[in-house]
């Protein structure tokens, strides 16, 4: 879950592929900003090492070298531009895990042929453009089961004759874009653009109503502008435009359509139907930019001051370098184009050099290229000084190679001034180089400010990199690398700070943010790092054996509410193949220049540059907290989109989570299951039961030595809680039937709100306030209500909305945005408001809380959630083992168990990381550590109050103040204890861990408060005892 929370996207079955629906499969937040390139085109073009769309058909599996067909070989596939092309033909594109299982041709043929959009980096594969850290395929629809005739296997439907009149009923243009999305309508219309200028085959359709809408068929349905057509879809968005999409039928028609091209001005666009042309007069020209694919973006402004954006995509068969031919900044032009909105804005989007009327050129420019440095390209800012100038750079030495196209430099005689940085990305188009580490070369080209990989939404988010488009780059000899900054010696990150100046001054001793711009694309390096956690995506997060961040039990950092850990560093691999955990450690100087992307400054490294890895301490654990036949344990754990379905949830995955209740846990008696998909997973046939999803979790169990646990939950609307579409997440309960009940009550529905009445619930499972407008798109928290040794027990799962729409700690927005919050806030509030009354009902109820919060312990959501009579345990905890999951280098508290005042005084906690520091290599089962909590509902237990813990994770282990107490082994840390553990079974009542008794071992402001709770409840006590001495005296 990224925070931006990062579900994984999984749970397609082959049944769907067959059917021929539109599916996906993503695994990574898809990156729908992804440049669209056509097939036919790509194995021309330079890679990128950016993100790319290309649509194609599966072919065959491919061999190691890309020459062959391979039958027996899962990790590489041939994308052709038809189902027949030539082994050597196809674009290579290399599969990782989830899609591996998913879509290796191999256990799947009969995706063999069949039609695709996959995303992925552009890289140099196998010899030849390919396409490698795939993140989503798509398999594109391309017949509708009411149609009797298969498409074409090249992609195009032949077109029938045209009709006198449709043989369906159309609905109006202007009420399709109303209409709900995911609804299918027939329209006709005429084509008013050209066809493919956007990718997909895609194309606008104007009705005779007037209004218009971009069709997106995905494959070619053989038509051109001004053909009249009918066709049906289903109605879609991207990026705020309203489309048709999954086209099912379609049919020309002889409809006479008027579709005249409307002259208007900029401040009447907003008034303009969508998806129209329009036409601007006397507007002019500004700042023409550029990305890697020369697709041409620039504003244009009109005698008012009015302005809007234009974009040209090169797929119009117009590049930037055809543009600047025929326009430049500030010429004054009629403008001819397609009014559309991309993510809220106006936007204009022309397809022809017709388009394009010059009436008045601007004053001619004398053409100059100025000889610089990298430090004054730089500058002292985010942003270079020279962006849009033609400059030539001299005495550069290579330092770092990314493709053959793309590379970095450093001046050889740096300026000396911290803040500009004297490296550099260049990156050179179509023009192929043979650069290598150690070249001194000479170059000239443009200076652009690129905007590298990352989410959907980086436009908005994310910082630029400076570059260089060359155009000219000449090897003038070798010359030695300059020396690296060594990170914490040479130069010292700002502790705590990232940015507290929105970005008004550049001041690189007090920002983090302004401190990694000044040294971007400069070779910087860290010695002896320290790993933080698992590799992932390529990139590993360390930090200097000589730093100063404070590291937990595992070798990992914890998020802190009292400032950032600046000192985290994240390393981008070339390979990425290492195998490594939190704990683990190099020997030796890392070094790369500085780069950006996602979000993040990081630092290329080439593997084969890596100094020795070596392995640390840290080992999967097991819980200290022992069972006893007195004493209620309950388990929470974030199992990741698990589901019946073996191509989505593995064998292997079932077998290590089954493990982990039953080795790790010690098989508690409820487990609150957040995460649990419906039984076929991601397949979107309207299915919600998961009876069988949990059944193979319940046989697992069971084969490896645990109990016959009872699986309850209620089933959600379909596709109304959020999380996959079609995978229906929800929460659920596993409980013991041989030590725990359900009561005796109803069990509620999807709608149906459970209640207190007289201290208790009225149903025995039900989900609260369902209806509430907050819980949409979310995971409703369900409440049970438990028997245990005759005391009842109510237990809330959650799963809270995720930290989506929050931007990243060193994107442009400063301060950051905490969007998310505002619903976790609304839908705390309920829960708290729930607890509240039960307790006012009952003050001796026993509640627990327990589940994936989507927040930390010290935020305002657990605040809320703490305010009504109930304690958060992770509060509680000791500091140094208080994580759960592990995201961009900080271990952190996604999951908590919160229990009602009343229990503080009986219960045991752990948090038990078997997970979050580790790969799946070590055993790794999902993406979260489970908690567990043990209660003992017998009676209160009294004890003298231990010393306070300290306040912070140290790299020794506290001492043992009576809560469950590990090592980085997970072990525990006396002799006496770690016989009792070696000789217990998982029945065994012998030594359980001892029962948690009021003290303060606290990080944030909540743990002071149940403190404080529990220090006024004894003074109390005392005071009363103290008065009936009195009375009997």
């Amino acid at each position: 879950m990224k925070l931006r929370s990062y579900s994984l996207l999984t749970g397609l079955g082959s049944a769907a592929v067959t059917a021929g629906l539109l599916i996906s499969l993503s695994v990574a937040p898809l990156s729908i900003h992804a440049t669209e390139v056509a097939i036919e085109n790509y194995p021309t073009l330079a890679v990128t090492n950016a993100e790319v769309t290309i649509q194609g058909y599966l072919v065959a599996p491919l061999n190691s070298s890309g020459t062959a067909f391979e039958a027996t070989n899962k990790t590489n596939i041939g994308l052709g531009a038809s189902p027949t092309t030539a082994a050597t033909d196809t674009i290579p594109v290399q599969l990782r895990e989830p899609l591996r299982s998913q879509f290796n041709l191999v256990d799947h043929p009969e995706l063999i042929g069949k039609l695709v959009r996959i995303t992925g980096t552009s890289e140099r594969y196998m010899g030849r453009p390919g396409i490698k850290s795939t993140t989503s395929i798509q398999v594109l629809d391309e017949a509708s089961s009411s149609v009797e005739t298969p498409a074409e296997p090249t992609g195009s439907t032949e077109t029938p004759p045209a009709t006198e009149n449709a043989q369906l009923t159309s609905t109006p243009i202007s009420t399709v874009r109303a209409g709900n999305l995911g609804t299918s309508y027939t329209i006709s219309g005429k084509i008013i653009s050209a066809v493919n200028a956007w990718g997909g085959h895609g194309f606008y359709l104007q009705g005779s109503d007037g209004a218009g809408i971009y069709i997106y068929p995905g494959a070619a349905l053989s038509y051109q502008t001004g053909d009249t057509v009918q066709l049906t879809g289903t109605l879609g968005e991207y990026k705020g435009e309203r489309q048709l999409t999954a086209v099912s039928q379609h049919q020309p028609v002889t409809e006479s359509i008027e579709t005249p091209v409307l002259e208007t001005t900029i401040a009447q666009l907003p008034n303009q139907q969508q998806a129209t042309m329009i036409s601007l007069k006397g507007v002019t020209v500004g700042q023409i930019q550029s990305d890697n694919y020369q697709n041409s973006t620039f504003s244009v402004t009109d005698a008012d001051g009015q302005t809007v954006e234009v974009r040209l995509d090169s797929r119009s068969g117009i590049k930037t370098a055809d543009l600047l031919t025929h326009i430049n900044q500030g010429d004054k032009i009629n403008l001819t184009a397609v009014l559309s909105t991309f993510n809220g804005k106006l936007q204009l989007k022309p397809f022809a050099l017709s388009h394009f009327e010059v009436v008045e050129k601007a004053s001619a420019q004398p053409s100059q290229t100025e000889e610089v440095t990298v430090g004054q390209i730089q500058g002292a800012s985010h942003r270079s000084p020279l962006v849009d100038k033609n400059v030539s750079l001299k005495n550069a030495v290579v330092t770092y190679v990314v493709s053959n196209n793309t590379f970095y430099v450093q001046d050889h005689t740096p300026d000396s001034d911290p803040k500009t940085s004297d490296g550099i990305l260049i990156y050179t188009d179509s023009l192929k180089t043979n650069v290598k580490v150690g070249d001194q070369v000479s170059l000239s080209g443009r200076v652009e400010e690129y905007l590298g990989r990352g989410y959907a939404e980086r436009e908005d988010t994310d910082l630029t990199i400076t570059q260089i488009r060359a155009t000219e780059v000449t090897v003038d000899g070798t010359a030695p690398v300059p020396a690296p900054i060594v990170l914490g010696l040479d130069r010292t990150i700002p502790a705590d700070i990232i940015d507290n100046d929105g970005f008004a001054q550049f001041d690189p001793e007090e920002d983090a943010l302004d401190f990694w711009e000044s040294l971007e694309g400069m070779v910087v390096a860290v010695d002896d790092a320290k790993i933080l956690g698992p590799l992932k995506n390529k990139e590993i997060y360390v930090t200097p054996a000589a730093g100063q961040l404070t590291l937990n039990k595992v070798g990992g950092v914890n998020l802190r509410p009292d400032g950032n850990n600046t000192n985290i560093i994240p390393l981008l691999l070339k390979n990425g193949k290492q195998i490594v955990k939190s704990g683990d450690y190099f020997t030796g100087r890392i070094a790369g220049p500085v780069t950006y992307s996602y979000t993040n400054y990081k630092v290329y490294v080439d593997d084969s540059t890596l100094p020795p890895l070596h392995e640390g301490t840290t080992q999967p654990e097991t819980t200290t907290i022992l069972p006893s036949e007195d004493k209620l344990t309950i388990a929470s754990y974030n199992i990741e989109n698990f589901s019946a379905d073996s191509k989505s949830t593995s064998d292997a995955k079932v077998q290590r989570i089954a493990k982990s209740f039953v080795a790790d846990l010690h098989s508690p008696d409820i487990i609150g299951l957040i995460e649990v998909q419906d039984n076929n997973g991601a397949t979107n046939d309207g299915t919600t039961d998961a009876s069988q999803s949990a059944a193979r979790l319940i046989a697992a169990i069971q084969a490896a030595g645990g109990p016959a646990y009872t699986y309850v939950d209620i089933a959600p609307e379909n596709n109304q809680d959020g999380g996959q579409e079609g995978g229906n997440i929800r929460v659920g309960f596993l409980y013991n039937a041989n030590r725990v009940s359900l009561s005796d009550k109803p069990i509620g529905t999807a709608t149906q709100a459970v209640v207190w009445e007289n201290g208790e619930l009225n149903l025995s499972l039900g989900r609260i306030d369902p209806t509430n407008s907050a819980w949409a798109a979310v995971r409703k928290t369900l409440a049970a209500e438990f028997v245990f040794k005759g005391e009842k027990v109510v237990v809330l799962a959650n799963h809270l909305n995720s930290k989506r729409g929050d931007t990243g700690l060193y994107g442009k927005i400063q301060p950051i945005s905490l969007q998310s919050e505002v619903k976790r806030h609304a839908l705390a509030q309920i829960l708290s408001d729930f607890t509240k009354t039960g307790l006012a009902q009952n003050p001796s109820a026993n509640v627990v809380m327990l589940g994936d919060f989507n927040d930390f312990e010290f935020t305002q959501t657990v605040g809320i959630l703490e305010a009504e009579g109930m304690a958060n345990l992770v509060s509680l905890h000791d500091a140094a083992d208080r994580f759960s999951y592990f995201y961009n280098g900080n271990n952190q508290s996604l999951d908590n168990i919160l229990v009602s005042t009343n229990l503080l005084d009986r219960y045991a906690f752990d948090m038990v990381h078997v997970n979050s520091a580790f790969m799946e290599e070590h055993g790794r089962a999902s993406d979260h550590d489970p908690l567990l909590v043990q209660l003992d509902l017998t009676k209160s237990v009294t004890t003298t109050p231990t010393e306070p813990n300290t306040d912070q994770p140290t790299d020794t282990a506290p001492t043992n103040t009576g809560e469950t107490n590990k090592g980085q082994n997970g072990k525990n840390q006396t002799e006496t204890e770690k016989e009792t553990k070696e000789s217990a079974t998982v029945s065994s009542e012998t030594n359980p861990a001892p029962i948690k008794t009021s003290r303060k071992k606290i990080l944030p402001r909540t743990g002071q408060e149940a403190s404080f709770v529990l220090i006024s409840l004894g003074l109390l006590t005392l005071a009363l005892n103290l008065f009936k001495k009195c009375n009997r005296s």
